[in-house]
């Protein structure tokens, strides 16, 4: 269902980071190509060697380092990608896009792409309860933002489940 389509993952800062290996593995069961974009601080969650190996393409955090290997159809993520997808999404990142604010890699590939973006949040739930982190997914899903949300428990702020990501993700990128 996802065969040949390019999905740039977006990875933020939050405990549930070390699950994006088995969505990784899940979306390239299925035929994707996942390239993977981190924030500097996803890093002290999950390194960046460990989703590399999963995803077998070069894990990108800076946004001004220099490629590591140089391809002259190079084009960048925001424009090649079929789909941009940030799993687990914080507060931080959601205020971010939700603002026009693009001071990393991933909020730079946020508001560059065309491509269809899901957000699969995780966000402590007294910070999700705040009217500042409601009115930004408000304000994005107005925008077109899909969220994916936890169904399973009384905390919608809580990681979904990999099966619900991958759901939401067949039915955006291959509608039918």
């Amino acid at each position: 269902m996802l065969s040949e389509k390019i999905i740039t993952l977006g990875i933020t800062a939050c405990s549930p980071a070390v699950q994006a290996l088995t969505l990784i593995r899940e979306l390239k069961k299925r035929g994707a190509q996942v390239h993977v974009v981190m924030t500097t601080n996803a890093v002290n969650f999950v390194t960046p060697l460990m989703v590399q190996r999963e995803a077998g393409t070069p894990v990108q955090i800076e946004q001004f380092e220099i490629p590591k290997a140089y391809d002259m159809n190079h084009q960048s993520l925001s424009v090649k990608s079929d789909l941009l997808l940030v799993a687990p999404v914080s507060a931080n990142t959601i205020g971010k896009a939700a603002n026009g604010i693009a001071d990393n890699l991933l909020t730079t590939n946020i508001l560059s792409t065309t491509a269809p973006i899901i957000f699969a949040t995780h966000i402590n739930p007294t910070m999700y309860s705040k009217a500042s982190v409601q009115r930004n997914m408000k304000l994005l899903k107005e925008d077109g933002v899909i969220f994916v949300e936890n169904k399973e428990t009384k905390f919608p702020s809580v990681f979904p489940s990999i099966e619900d990501i991958i759901k939401t993700v067949e039915k955006v990128i291959s509608p039918e």
